[in-house]
């Protein structure tokens, strides 16, 4: 009997022994986390990258973060690393993202990155400004030597033009009489025309003034649906959020670090990119310089040519127009049968337009029809954003209790309860959009 009580004592002290031991070991890794600080140089082309963004995470969470200085250097500590796999991304709005992925980061250790260029530098700008300045003036000398051999030509033709327009004369006079006639009819004909072309537009701003009623209920229905999407996917976020910190019994803000450091990065990235646009903006002032020479010099060719242009034609115009101005005179008489033409038309476009006045006060009287119905939704609208504002109270003040970190137990049922609310005020808004839809399609 005493025998087997002193093997039970040792079988007893045996696991207790063993039980100290792996709980030991558990404690020791644990303990395996540590500080470090790593460094990132960052350059392009041998020169250092002012004001780039060093992101360093690990699977989704973010580690670390800073910006590059003068040097291109970023010094980034990590107070809490266990030497697992972490991703080092680069980014710097002038150049493209550099990424070093599944590496277990040492303390003390640099990491170089050498950036691709995404735009032209300020250098290359200026450059490439030159060039063009230079075959611009070269353009400019060779205008101003055609300008001066167009100037010439137009003499001349001047001189020709004059002996033509004499020739002309005789059949002007008997043009105008047909042209008195045909003009006649014709007044005619546009009188006719204008009412037709009144009552069309009178017609047009009836349908434009429907159409803007349609328009303006579906472009709020839209703004509404996508801002009530917006704020869904906010109140998911915040809930994920809540739901981690019932479980760990805090809410944790890991995003201050990194958010900080871009702010920094954009910073420095803005100075970047105003020093490029400063240098772009010298450029296209010397070209705008250099093009208003040019432009100046093929104004005047351009004058001169068309000068001469004009007094040659001028010149071939009076030789041929004895012969136009009796084809001219046909031409009246057939442009007068014609207006009596075009008046049979307009009075048959009047009668199409009052079929089109009527069409739009139907069509004015459903869309006003519209805009009634849609301001009762929005009446409907008004109680379910109050009820959702009200939710919004309820739950700003759970998520304080929250952060607290007490009784999560009871602020968990809270919170179903609370969703459960927000599910039901979800089901009463899809129903009022739905009702939204079906009014906009039937007027439509």
């Amino acid at each position: 009997m005493k025998k087997s009580f002193i093997f039970a004592s040792l079988l007893l002290c045996s696991s207790t022994v063993f039980a100290s031991y792996t709980e030991t070991t558990v404690v020791i890794e644990k303990s395996e986390k540590e500080a470090i600080t790593i460094t990132i140089n960052v350059s392009s082309a041998g020169k250092p990258v002012k004001g780039a963004l060093v992101r360093i995470t690990s699977g989704t969470l973010s580690i670390g973060a800073g910006s590059t200085n003068e040097l291109g250097v970023a010094t980034i500590a990590i107070p809490s690393y266990a030497k697992q796999l972490a991703q080092i991304e680069v980014s710097h709005s002038l150049y493209k993202t550099q990424k070093f992925p599944e590496v277990v980061l040492e303390n003390g250790k640099a990491y170089t990155f050498i950036l691709k260029s995404k735009a032209e530098s300020a250098e290359e700008i200026t450059s490439e400004s030159q060039e063009k300045v230079t075959k611009i003036e070269e353009k400019t000398v060779k205008s101003e030597e055609k300008a001066t051999s167009y100037e010439k030509e137009a003499e001349q033709h001047v001189a020709e033009k004059e002996e033509a327009v004499k020739s002309a004369e005789q059949m002007r006079k008997e043009k105008e009489e047909a042209q008195r006639i045909a003009e006649e009819k014709r007044k005619a004909a546009e009188l006719k025309q204008a009412e037709v072309d009144k009552q069309k537009t009178s017609n047009q701003k009836e349908l434009e003034e429907a159409q803007k009623i349609k328009d303006a209920n579906a472009t709020k229905l839209a703004e509404d649906t996508k801002r009530r999407e917006e704020e869904a996917k906010q109140r998911a976020a915040e809930a994920d959020e809540r739901e981690k910190a019932l479980q760990s019994g805090t809410l944790v803000d890991s995003k201050a670090a990194e958010e900080k450091a871009k702010a920094e990065a954009a910073e420095k990235q803005k100075e970047q990119q105003k020093q490029a646009s400063e240098a772009e903006k010298k450029a296209k002032e010397a070209e705008q310089k250099a093009k208003e020479a040019k432009e100046s010099a093929e104004d005047k060719e351009k004058a001169a040519k068309e000068k001469a242009e004009k007094e040659k034609e001028a010149l071939k115009e009076e030789e041929k127009k004895a012969e136009k101005e009796e084809e001219a005179k046909k031409e009246a008489e057939k442009e007068a049968k014609e207006a009596e033409k075009k008046e049979k038309e307009a009075e048959k476009e009047a009668k199409e337009a009052e079929k089109e006045a009527k069409e739009a006060a139907e069509q004015k009287a459903a869309a006003e029809a519209l805009k009634e119905k849609m301001a009762k939704f929005d009446e409907e609208q008004k109680s379910l954003d109050e009820e959702r504002s009200e939710l919004k109270k309820e739950q700003k003040k759970l998520d304080d209790k929250i952060k607290k970190g007490k009784k999560l137990d009871k602020l968990k049922e809270a919170q179903e309860k609370l969703d459960e609310k927000n599910k039901k005020l979800d089901e009463k808004q899809e129903k009022l959009d739905d009702k939204r839809k079906k009014a906009l399609k039937k007027a439509n």
